[in-house]
């Protein structure tokens, strides 16, 4: 079928989609889902050029044999472009469902020669229709029985298998946060349609076949706004979610990323002014740090450091507690700093083994949240310890 839809609809959709095929390809190809994902949207997108009338125009000026064939032929093999995404999401469903990693790619292969006997399937079935240049809805009979069978048995495994595990999972754990909520709530909108599509694409070509009645849609519009609905819209939410997480996580404006960029001053600084307790981490050019680790590195140095300095304070109390006021405690940690930038030595008295500085179980949230109070008021007290 040649697609019904308005450019002004077709045209933004397939510009976003093409720009999250390409985010993934870029952040998310690292593991076996994300290869799935990332060629279910290809086979997606192929899939809606197919269906395109400019598309199948430039197809008719490159492609030998006449036009009709040409575009009816694109418009056949647009179904088996979606059976093609479809076999690539069963194989994402079987290793949600618990399937041996190892073995994804051999399974794959089964399951692409699958798409590939029901797209031949399809063309043959389709050859009448391709013959008398319509539609299958409008060559109606028998073989376009055969073509929706073919079609919608690998859409309803799929719809059986991803509702199952997708529900298995709902109840096995809450989804606490955004991101897991709006990713299953778009996995069950999809699954219900490639169900409802599975069921009565098929079965509404039969009843018309045996009463001998007219296709209800012999144009195929609502085949095509379906279809569109799902594989444009739908399939692609699913996996726009965690692209989102991804990039946020890429440039730095996760929580964790803001995390981190709030405590940077203050570490920079206190690293500077007692570089010995800097960590040592082995660096791989290819890959970034994770968040989390960056994070988790950063407040221990920053507890360290200040641990370091509570032997040059003036203050009798501990460097390292912030229950209080986080100005006060910032300049007292920025006198400190000065003093030992100043060259005084330290207080031996005021030495504390490590232990007796953080007693029995930490409070990592509630540290965390201290440090970030601190990293607050610091830019207020920090140009005292810079070099003239």
């Amino acid at each position: 079928m040649t697609s019904p839809i308005p450019g002004l609809i077709t045209w933004p959709v397939l510009t976003g989609l093409t720009l999250v095929l390409a985010g993934r390809w870029w952040l998310l190809r690292d593991n076996n889902v994300d290869r799935l994902i990332n060629r279910a949207l290809a086979a997606g997108l192929c899939e809606h050029l197919l269906r395109e009338a400019w598309f199948q125009q430039s197809l008719t000026w490159l492609l030998p044999g006449h036009d009709s064939d040409v575009v009816n032929i694109a418009r056949q093999l647009s179904l088996g472009a979606t059976v093609f995404a479809i076999s690539n999401i069963y194989g994402i469903a079987e290793l949600w469902a618990g399937a041996d990693p190892a073995r994804t790619w051999r399974r794959q292969w089964r399951y692409y020669l699958v798409a590939i006997t029901a797209t031949a399937v399809i063309l043959i079935a389709g050859t009448r229709a391709r013959r008398a240049d319509q539609l299958i809805d409008q060559a109606l009979g028998w073989p376009a029985v055969v073509v929706w069978v073919a079609f919608s048995l690998p859409l309803g495994a799929t719809a059986l298998l991803l509702g199952r595990v997708s529900m298995r999972e709902m109840r096995a754990a809450g989804a606490t946060t955004w991101q897991e909520r709006a990713l299953y709530a778009a996995v069950l909108g999809t699954t219900m349609g490639l169900g409802i599509v599975a069921v009565i694409y098929p079965l509404e070509t039969a009843i018309s076949v045996m009463t001998g009645q007219p296709s209800f849609d012999p144009e195929m519009h609502w085949k095509a706004w379906s279809g569109f609905l799902l594989s444009a819209v739908g399939a692609p939410a699913v996996v726009t979610v965690p692209l989102i997480s991804t990039l946020l996580t890429h440039t730095g404006w996760d929580r964790t990323g803001r995390y981190c960029r709030r405590l940077r001053p203050m570490w920079t600084d206190l690293t500077a002014a007692v570089p010995e307790i800097v960590l040592e981490i082995r660096h791989d050019h290819n890959r970034r740090t994770d968040p989390a680790i960056r994070l988790h590195r950063m407040t221990v140095e920053i507890r360290d450091s200040l641990l370091h300095l509570k032997r040059y304070s003036h203050n009798p109390d501990n460097l390292t507690t912030t229950e209080g006021d986080p100005h006060t405690y910032a300049r007292r940690i920025a006198e400190a700093i000065a003093t030992k930038t100043a060259g005084h030595p330290p207080n031996a008295s005021r030495l504390t083994p490590r232990h007796q500085i953080h007693p029995g179980a930490r409070d990592l949230t509630a540290e965390l949240r201290q440090l970030l109070a601190l990293a607050k008021a610091w830019p207020h007290v920090r140009s005292p310890t810079k070099s003239p």
